[in-house]
This record gives structure tokens, sequence and C-alpha cells, in this order.
């Protein structure tokens, strides 16, 4: 249950979902009827001009509505009125889609979020001595480029199995409105 009186400015709601596949994205486009090819096939999205296929803007916006609905639990302790959201990266087969919002105001029981989804995109994995262990597709296809470098969102950290590169990036950012029922 979610009471009004455990949410605070400043708050953070948060999903994360890291099984973005090529069957998935063509399961997605069966069900939504939007069989746009960039979508599922590698080579029709290269000839569009991207890397390889990039999921469906609706596809991406779903997982911001799950956020909601998960954290009012389907509707039972309030809805979400108002969603507004700019896309502005891709997602890609690959990623870890991260999905947050903040609460930057509460009226009544009116809660305001800042919306932001950012796509983790692994490139590779290094050993101690510099070589590759591990390439994802993102290394594999080229989709980090120079211009992600200039704009600090390629990142290294240290896992079990090396030091992991990957891109850290926002996919959509907006804002929501939701109404508690208490």
């Amino acid at each position: 249950m979610v009471y009004l009186s455990d949410i605070e400015v400043g708050q953070v709601i948060r999903d994360e979902f890291d099984e973005i596949t090529r069957d998935l994205l063509i399961d997605y486009a069966n069900a939504s009827g939007d069989t746009n090819p960039i979508h599922t096939r590698d080579e029709i999205a290269i000839k569009a001009g991207l890397k390889g296929v990039i999921a469906h803007g609706l596809f991406s916006l779903g997982f911001i509505t799950k956020l909601f609905e998960d954290f009012l639990n389907h509707e039972r302790d309030g809805k979400l009125i108002e969603l507004a959201v700019d896309m502005v990266g891709m997602v890609r087969c690959g990623d870890t889609l991260i999905t947050e919002g903040t609460v930057t105001k509460i009226e009544g029981s009116t809660v305001y979020l800042d919306v932001v989804q950012r796509t983790i995109t692994p490139v590779h994995i290094k050993d101690s001595n510099g070589e590759i262990v591990e390439q994802f597709e993102a290394g594999e296809r080229g989709y980090i480029s120079d211009k992600d470098r200039e704009r600090n969102l390629v990142h290294e950290k240290e896992i079990e199995k090396g030091i992991l590169t990957y891109r850290d990036r926002v996919a959509m950012k907006g804002t929501a409105i939701i109404q508690l029922n208490n």
C-alpha cells in the first residue's frame, strides 16, 4: 500500500529492465502493429543510417507507465494522471533500461515527479592486461561514438570479470503527476 505519509520530496522510485532482445522487439512489433523494419531487421536499420535495430519509442515509454503502475499497485493506491516525456536517445538490444521518477512536489494527494529513463549500454570487458575478454553488441557494431566520449557518457567500472566499459545515456526525460487515493 502506498501512503501519502510515506512519500517525500526527493524520493526516487526506480525500475530496471535488462532483457531487451531482438526477439522481444519482434514480439512487440507484432503485438503493437508497428512493423517498421528498423525495429526488427538489422540490414534495414543499417540502410536507414542506424548501426542496428532500435527499440520502438512506445516500447520504451511502456516502461515509464509500468513504473507508475507497479508503484501504485495497479491503480489500487492511486493513478497516473499526466505524463509528458521527450524521446532524446535510442534504446538498443543489450541495453539495460533504467527508469526513475523523482518526487519534486506534493500538493494534497497529488504528487509531481521528474522522470528520466536511461540506457546502460555495455561495450566490452577487458582483463588487467587490457585484452578484451568479452565484447557486447555495442562494441561489435560501433554503437559508441566520439560524441558519446566528448559528452562524458562513456564510463568504466571494475567488475568480477575485469573492467567493464559502458555508456550511460538518457533515452527519455519529462514529468509525471500521480494522484493517490489516501
